[in-house]
Order: structure tokens, then sequence, then C-alpha cells
């Protein structure tokens, strides 16, 4: 079992740290300690409500003194780049032995420093959004496909999209259906251990990669849960989202949504929850019909009233299932999963 140290330097929070939470979250027992000099002193919980009594130290130095083996970069910047505040770190580490752990767009191998030194200090650079050097082209296999997908959706980045498919993904397994996850960004790799990062797929290779990923698992299971990525309406990441759309060709959609969020990065309106679900449905329904499951919430900046008011208010409005399935899990998402299956 590996011990990382998750860097999270200057953006410790629910946002840009989202790689690290989910490691806090789902694989603590291998977390040892993150830092972030504009924390240190506190734990993980204190910060970011996950994680326990796990340390958050203020360099390097503090960290190796818990014997980490492994630094994981544990942050998500626009643009996939590796914050200057964080490259000291990574020489740190790689001269100290650890190896390294990125999920950024910016590949640690192809840097011709900390590839030299990796060299010299005989450590592994491992990038998880790495490509695969062959890119399959789309086949429609989708059309004789005998296990039923579902895809996570939502209305920004970043509204929950891989929190949703581990959860829905684990609490199935846990009633006996067999489920299958399929990781398509660097965080659900992580949890995961395999899957292909979409968005560093050429894009007219994106639905084929993302085809052969759910092909290379069909059949062996009742239910293939993917990982959605990016949304249909975010200027910047709609590309993938459509690619991962179509390669996927679901069945299912579960949608996610951070109601008290009016905004995204651009400072754009978020379109409204209803209205972007009919478009995922019509961009399925172009090849196959498709159904909604249920709708995933992100309630953390509300009170606990407000935010049972919330989900009580979206259900009634869609009627679909509805919850904040880690605040409030109440089990009618996969419930309503398993009554479509």
């Amino acid at each position: 079992m590996p011990r990382y140290a998750v860097l999270v330097e200057g953006l410790f929070d629910h946002l840009y740290a989202k790689t690290g939470n989910s490691m806090l979250r789902y694989k603590q027992d291998e977390v040892v300690c993150c830092i972030d000099s504009m924390n240190a002193g506190k734990t993980t919980s204190e910060v970011v409500g996950v994680g326990g009594h796990t340390p958050i130290v203020n360099n390097l130095d503090e960290a190796l003194k818990l014997n980490p083996d492994t630094l994981l970069i544990g942050v998500v910047t626009e643009g996939g780049y590796l914050p200057d505040i964080m490259r000291g770190g990574v020489i740190a580490a790689i001269e100290n032995g650890l190896n390294i752990v990125c999920g950024l767009h910016h590949f640690l191998a192809d840097d011709e420093e900390f590839s030299q030194l990796a060299k010299k200090y005989n450590v592994d650079l491992i990038d998880l959004r790495k490509p695969p050097d062959s890119l399959p082209f789309t086949k429609g296999s989708w059309k004789n496909r005998k296990t039923p997908v579902l895809l996570t959706v939502g209305t920004d980045c970043d509204s929950g999209k891989m929190t949703s498919a581990w959860e829905v993904n684990h609490e199935l397994n846990n009633k006996g259906i067999r489920s299958k996850f399929v990781g398509t960004g660097q965080t659900g790799i992580l949890l995961s251990g395999s899957g292909v990062a979409v968005d560093a797929i050429i894009s007219d290779f994106i639905a084929g990669t993302v085809e052969a990923e759910i092909d290379r698992i069909n059949n062996d299971c009742d239910i293939i849960i993917v990982e959605g990525q990016g949304s249909i309406t975010h200027m910047a990441y709609s590309g993938v989202t459509l690619g991962l759309l179509h390669g996927t060709m679901p069945d299912f959609l579960l949608m996610c949504h951070e109601p008290s969020r009016k905004e995204d990065v651009f400072n754009h309106p978020i379109y409204p929850l209803s209205e972007t679900l009919d478009l995922y449905i019509q961009l399925v329904e172009v090849f196959k019909p498709c159904r909604c499951a249920g709708i995933s919430l992100i309630t953390h900046s509300e009170e606990e009233a407000p935010a049972r008011k919330t989900i009580q208010t979206i259900k009634k409005e869609t009627r679909l299932p509805t919850e904040d399935i880690i605040r409030f899990k109440d089990g009618s998402i996969v419930d309503s999963i398993m009554s479509l299956l």
C-alpha cells in the first residue's frame, strides 16, 4: 500500500483539491499528510471536512517525518498546468526518493528537469492523464451491447460526477448488483487503478477510446458506471463532455448539480438544471433511448434545514429521485437505478 504525501499548496479547498479530497474520503489510510503552508497545523477535516485527523504540514521536510513513499499532486488547475509554487516541492520530493503521481496535463515524464532527476534518484514519475499509445476510433459497438451503462453528467465542472459515480458503484455492489466503474479522469483512475483520462485524448478519438474501455468489461457485470467529465453547457469543457457522452451511449444518466452555485469559473450563469438535463437526453436520443435515473446534489454550502428543503424542491420540480449522496444518503438514487435494470 502506498504512503502518500498530498501536495495541495495554496489550493486546498472543495473546488481545486478534488483529487486530494477524494483520496482523503475514500483511501484515507493511504494518506499520511497533506502539504499546504496556508493551513499547516490543522487537520484535513477542519479544512475540507474529510480525512479525519490527517495532518496538514507546512512543507516537504515536515512531510518526510511521516515516512511517505509517494508525493501525490492533489489538485486540478485550469488548463492542467503545474503551479509554479509546487515545482520546488516536486524537485525536493524526487531528491528524497519519493515517487511522484500527477494528474495534470503537465506530464512530469516529459519535463526535462523532472525526468533527469527521476533517473538520477531512481524514482517513478506517474502521469495519470497520459493517453494510451494507440487510440481506437469508434465502432458503434453500443448497438450490440448487452450490459446497461450509466453516465454521470453535470450542470458544471466540479459538480460531483466522479464522487456520485464512485458512490453509486459501491452501493450497487453492496446490494448484490455486479457493477463496474470506468474512470475517465485523474481521480477516478487513481481510485480505481484503471481507466483513461478523456480530456487528454485527441478529440476524434474520445468516443472510440471510451467505447473501448466499456467493451473491455461488457458482459462481465450487471451495469457499467462511467465517470462523467465537464458539462455540455460549459464553454471550455463541452467538447470533452460530448465526446464522452457519445462514446458511452448511456442507457441511463445521473444528473449532478450544486444548487448554490450560480456561475461557472468564467462567471457565466449556470444553465438551468431541467433544461440542461433535457439537452443531455436529446443528444443521446439522436441515436438511442436514454433515461435519467436521478439527481445527485452537492449541498455542503447550505445549513441542514435549507439543504433538505432544496433537495425536496428539486425532487418535486424534476419528479426524479433526488439526494445528496454524501451528506443525506437515503438510497433513492440506487433504488431507482436498480428498478431500471
